[in-house]
Order: structure tokens, then C-alpha cells, then sequence
């Protein structure tokens, strides 16, 4: 599970470097309670809880080319169950859109056939959309992490998602989160 998430966020990495984005400066708090505004970035006060975390995380693209992801991620005593991650990148003038599209293709070749994994590449004339939908509470973890590698991922040893695993990696990116009650 953890090879799933860090594979996500190294794919995230690796379509940014392909089109020439860098990510923008962060403001992810790095305190490990919940502060005022609801902004999460350590899992310490959701060990004995159970909601979601709702994530975004901006880019600044070259050109024309602007990239946005969002996540929502449902949580039970610090277990990572499920991860939606929407990454879309946008252009005005669809200029460099087609080599979004054929990487997020390359990359979903690599999970075909992995039962609880699902994940939607469509394309307009400006927009490129990843939607990727990851069940780890019933995904299989060691296939995962064949597909991902042990390195940044999110499982931890007992072959669980671990939300807390999730967060460190997310905020490495730059990622904002709040929680919400399920």
C-alpha cells in the first residue's frame, strides 16, 4: 500500500519533470495536532478516529500549463482505507496536453488487472484528468508493492495503509489537507 501511495506521488514527480513544472512554495502546517484552520499534517490525532481527509496541492506549470490535484482520503485508527486522487492539468491553448495523457496511459498499464485499483485517463481539448480510485482496505498489498517498489510507500509492516504514512509523503509535495467527519 505504501509502494501504491509513494507510486502515485513519484508518478505526481515524474509528470511534473516531464512537463516542466515546479511546485509552489508551501504553507503545509507541520505541527502534529489539528490547528484552527482544520489543516492536517501528521495523522498523531486521528489514531483513534475514524473520517476523511480532504487534500489539494497546486503546481506552476511552463507556458501555458497549469496543474491541480486534489485527494480525498477515508481513514480508521491511523489505517489509510481508501485514496481518490484526481490530477488534472489544464492549458488554454492544449499545448502540451498529449504528453500528460500518453504518461498517465504508461502509468495505468502498470496496475492493469490489480483488482481494487481503478484509475480513468480523459482528455479534452484543454484539460488532461487522472482519476484514480485505490481500495487499500481490500487491495492486494504485496502486488502493490511488486508494481511500486518498498521506497516511499505507504504500507507499513503488518501490510496495512497507514494514514500517517500518507501525510508525511503528502506534505513532502506540498499537499494541504483537512479533516471532515465521516
Amino acid at each position: 500500500m505504501k509502494k501504491i501511495l509513494s507510486s502515485l506521488f513519484i508518478i505526481i514527480l515524474l509528470l511534473v519533470f516531464v512537463s516542466g513544472c515546479e511546485e509552489k512554495e508551501s504553507t503545509t502546517t507541520t505541527n502534529t495536532q489539528t490547528n484552527t484552520s482544520g489543516d492536517i499534517s501528521s495523522a498523531d490525532d486521528l489514531v483513534n478516529k475514524e473520517g476523511m481527509l480532504t487534500c489539494t496541492r497546486e503546481g506552476v506549470g511552463q507556458g501555458d500549463i497549469t496543474p491541480s490535484f486534489s485527494y480525498v482520503v477515508t481513514f480508521r485508527d491511523g489505517e489509510l482505507l481508501t485514496l481518490r486522487a484526481i490530477e488534472k492539468v489544464s492549458s488554454p491553448s492544449g499545448t502540451g496536453l498529449e504528453e500528460y495523457y500518453n504518461a498517465y496511459l504508461n502509468i495505468n498499464t502498470k496496475y492493469e488487472g490489480l483488482e481494487h485499483y481503478n484509475s480513468e485517463v480523459t482528455k479534452t481539448d484543454t484539460t488532461v484528468t487522472r482519476d484514480t480510485f485505490i481500495d487499500y482496505e481490500h487491495i492486494d498489498t504485496e502486488k502493490i508493492l511488486q508494481i511500486e517498489g518498498n521506497e516511499d510507500n505507504v504500507i507499513d509492516e503488518d501490510g496495512k495503509a497507514s494514514v500517517d504514512m500518507w501525510l508525511k509523503l503528502a506534505s513532502k509535495f506540498g499537499t494541504k489537507c483537512n479533516e471532515s467527519s465521516i
